[in-house]
């Protein structure tokens, strides 16, 4: 089976292991990803560079210039290109990975029509909210979802409610609820504790629907009664400045740590200096948290997790961790003192952890599934 697959989370090398695990496991399949060769993302722009190494006998990873590059939406590639692409390798299966309404998944659908006829498409969509849509959106962007959503023969979605959200468009093809990326477990692992002071740590974005502040109120609640814990926040974003402000309001400022934004693959070091990891964000009208990738990186290293019921958080966790309604800072003031509080607990939610990692969130687990589904359709 030959499979094409077009996204521009596989710039970032530390996710390329997903395509390489399933390529192993699965030999008969042969596998190109095509990737932009630049993507400026949030914190750091990011380069495909020499993608050799990567490279398998039945899997290859191939940059290509783009054009609106950083927009999931709006990118895409030189036609003549994906032209040449599509005609020397005639792909059985067309996977992108930018939802139902990305541009890119509109070009290939539509040059696959004319040089590739036989091919089967699907997608992958986060999506878990209804947004607003503009004029603009509804006159030209609903043309290009509907043209998608029909040529589309499957889907994946990265959480319930994006099933029930395509449902709603009248998509009724088979749908598989899967994680998009997985945990590289060369890198993510259990690393020994040789801080003497324990920290609770919160990683990703620092805007307010994060539940940044109930997190330092929290905190503020019980820091005399566990003075050899701190709180660390690991990231930035618009609400960075004011999020210091109000930790030296609250005169935590020798007890709460601000650093700078890591690379995904330095994550893992990041990890190794926290005890407890912390994720509670909350649904606004424009956004809901859609999986908390960085609650599996934490299960992965053991570390026990405390998460709201926010979006698609409590289902990451399931019974593998702590969670608490979103917004209420006394449930989180309860979940941080029990594991603050008890070393055993916090071993046994870490382990829980591990377990429901290897089960569900493993890149092994991923490829299996991934190429089970799309066996079905082929």
């Amino acid at each position: 089976m030959k499979i094409l697959v077009i996204g521009h989370a596989y710039i970032a090398p530390i996710n390329r292991e997903k395509w390489k695990i399933l390529a192993g496991k699965h030999p008969d399949a042969q596998i190109k990803i095509l990737i932009p060769k630049v993507w400026p993302a949030n914190l750091f722009k990011i380069e495909a560079g020499d993608l050799s190494k990567d490279n398998l006998q039945n899997c290859e990873f191939i940059s290509l210039d783009t054009f609106k590059s950083g927009n999931e939406v709006l990118y895409g590639f030189s036609f003549s290109k994906l032209i040449k692409i599509l005609k020397s390798f005639k792909p059985d299966i067309i996977h992108v990975e930018q939802g139902d309404n990305a541009f890119s998944y509109f070009q290939i659908i539509l040059l696959s029509k004319i040089f590739c006829k036989k091919a089967k498409f699907t997608f992958f969509t986060w999506v878990n909210w209804r947004a607003k849509r503009s004029l603009k959106y509804k006159l030209f962007w609903r043309f290009i979802e509907k043209f998608n959503l029909s040529y589309s023969d499957g889907a994946f979605v990265g959480n319930d409610d994006a099933k029930i959200i395509l449902q709603e468009k009248k998509f009724n093809k088979p749908t598989n609820v899967l994680l998009q990326l997985g945990v590289n477990e060369k890198i993510f692992f259990t690393a020994k504790k040789t801080n003497k002071i324990k920290n609770i740590g919160f990683i990703g974005r620092l805007v307010a629907e994060k539940g940044i502040y109930l997190l330092v109120d929290a905190f503020a609640k019980i820091a005399d009664k566990f003075c050899d814990w701190n709180l660390v926040f690991v990231g930035d974003g618009q609400a960075k400045k004011d999020l210091i402000n109000y930790v030296y309001r609250n005169k935590l400022e020798q007890r709460v740590e601000f650093k700078q934004p890591v690379s995904h693959e330095k994550i893992s070091l990041v990890l190794g200096e926290i005890e407890v990891l912390v994720l509670p964000s909350y649904d606004t009208n424009e956004w809901r948290e859609q999986f908390g990738h960085v609650l599996i990186e934490a299960m992965a290293c053991k570390i026990p997790v405390v998460g709201s019921t926010g979006g698609y958080i409590s289902q990451v966790i399931g019974n593998s961790g702590l969670v608490f309604e979103q917004k209420n800072k006394e449930g989180l003031v309860d979940c941080l003192t029990k594991l603050m509080g008890d070393e055993k607990l916090r071993k046994k939610m870490g382990d829980l952890g591990f377990e429901r990692f290897k089960e569900n969130y493993s890149y092994e687990v991923i490829a299996d599934k991934t190429y089970s589904f799309w066996r079905s359709l082929a």
